[in-house]
């Protein structure tokens, strides 16, 4: 068997165990499997095919940012706590009997641990949004093409579909929280998903045959949401324990999950994760390979 097909099969064993991994809650087993994924991948775009330089160094640049966000979360893994639980916050109401002082103190160290989570997971969304900013440039590298007009509209209107989605989901989750904070928190991701659906965009005039770039392409747009949603939730919530930590002190519990077995969702998201860029990169090399000729609209 090839390399390069050696390659791909791994990958899609990788992948698919840590989305195995990622359903019954084992994080380190899931990011060590996706890492292994994605180098497998990144190994095949730049073996097969005898694609556009430009096409396959922007291809292997984009996946070369997921990989690094991937290596970097598992980096930061045994700082996050141990067992099966996670640390949750939550507030009692002060009542004279215990030490005000003493609490608030507590309270801001806690506020301050939970500020340093959601920068990390920015500094995450930020390799996210240069993975999709390469991945865009491939796209804009491929031939141009001569497609339906329909093609176009409708790939604008799932462009603007998404972003007016992914809107009112951000914006029914803040509530009163004030805009301007929480874009300070949140821009990476808004970026990507923006980038992202631009993409989809442009993959009306520069695809595949198959429409996988823009499939791929969408499939980035839902992975950003999902970022922009979580650092959406966590900045929110901060904000709300912010303001209301002079009046209640932070305890510390542990949430631990009933069973082995995770929210499916977050399975599904791990799935979407790995597909988005792989069905892009596969449709973006087989457009460069066979570039069609141009023909009447």
């Amino acid at each position: 068997m090839r390399p390069p097909r050696v390659l791909l099969l791994v990958a899609a064993v990788a992948a698919g165990f840590s989305v195995l991994a990622t359903l019954v809650s084992e994080s380190r087993a899931a990011l060590q499997s996706g890492l292994v994924a994605g180098l497998a991948f990144l190994g095949w775009v730049l073996l097969a095919g005898a694609s556009a330089p430009r096409v396959r160094a922007a291809l292997a640049a984009g996946l070369g940012f997921f990989v690094l966000v991937m290596a970097v979360r598992l980096w930061w893994l045994p700082e996050q706590p141990a067992g099966d639980g996670w640390l949750e916050p939550f507030y009692t109401p002060l009542d004279g009997r215990g030490s005000s002082a003493g609490s608030g103190q507590f309270a801001r160290e806690l506020l301050d641990h939970w500020r340093q989570g959601i920068d990390r997971e920015r500094l995450a969304a930020v390799g996210l949004l240069l993975g999709v900013l390469c991945l865009a440039v491939a796209v804009f590298a491929l031939p141009a093409r001569h497609r339906p007009r329909r093609a176009m509209v409708t790939r604008v209107a799932v462009a603007v579909l998404l972003l007016v989605v992914v809107g009112a989901d951000v914006w029914a989750r803040v509530d009163d929280a004030p805009l301007p904070g929480l874009l300070g928190a949140a821009w990476p991701a808004l970026l990507a998903i923006l980038v992202a659906a631009g993409t989809v965009v442009l993959s009306g005039v520069r695809s595949d045959r198959f429409a996988l770039v823009a499939l791929g392409a969408l499939l980035l747009a839902v992975t950003a949401g999902a970022a922009l949603t979580d650092l959406a939730d966590s900045w929110a919530a901060w904000q709300q324990s912010a303001e209301v930590s002079e009046h209640a002190f932070l305890s510390v519990g542990i949430a631990v999950p009933v069973g082995r077995w995770t929210d499916l969702s977050e399975a599904v998201r791990a799935a979407v994760a790995f597909a988005g860029p792989a069905l892009l990169a596969v449709g973006a090399l087989r457009a460069s390979d066979a570039p069609e000729p141009p023909g009447p609209r």
